[in-house]
């Protein structure tokens, strides 16, 4: 529902698996990994076209055949620190919302459907500059990531729409999320 609002697929549960290599469990996602979402809705990550074939990410199951790590600088990313200032507040459209006591939100909504995003403490943005490059990867790639995700990790329940390729990322320290749907009566969400 807040898709629209251009802020990527929300993660239900954004801690990196406790397999993946120690830098992942300090900084989360990155730009280049290659992930799907699983049956439980969580970013399971492959590999990263980024890092080099002998990076400690690639150990457990190794890269696809025609790997080709893509070398990047820090001119090809920006990062936006304050992006999302400290008590920044999402709301679909439809949502409308006061400050309560305490600074708390009360949020009512005129529609069937909705959802909210709090950023507490604020959110970081980082994206590519130009993801020309990344998308042309990942068209003549595909067929290759998916071979490679459904045999080498044994991702049996991939399906055609559930392979990602991260160009960016939100992350905050801190959030509060929700969302409504069918309600026979005016939502009325506080948020605290």
């Amino acid at each position: 529902m807040l898709a629209y609002k251009s802020r990527g697929y929300p993660l239900w549960v954004p801690e990196p698996y406790s397999r993946l290599p120690e830098d992942y469990h300090r900084t989360g996602l990155k730009t280049g990994d290659v992930s799907i979402v699983n049956e439980a809705r969580l970013f399971d990550v492959l590999f990263n076209i980024c890092l080099p074939e002998n990076h400690p990410l690639h150990r457990r199951h190794g890269v696809p055949a025609s790997f080709r790590q893509v070398i990047s600088d820090d001119d090809d990313i920006i990062q936006l620190p304050s992006f999302d200032r400290e008590g920044r507040v999402l709301k679909s459209s439809t949502t409308s919302n006061q400050v309560g006591a305490l600074l708390g939100y009360e949020f009512t909504s005129s529609s069937s459907e909705g959802a909210i995003l709090a950023f507490p403490e604020g959110a970081t943005r980082t994206d590519l500059v130009d993801v020309h490059h990344f998308i042309q990867l990942a068209k003549k790639n595909a067929a290759a990531w998916y071979h490679f995700a459904y045999f080498h990790p044994g991702r049996a329940f991939i399906s055609n729409d559930s392979l990602f390729l991260i160009t960016g990322h939100h992350k905050a320290s801190s959030w509060s999320l929700t969302s409504f749907l069918r309600q026979t009566q005016t939502p009325h969400c506080p948020f605290r």
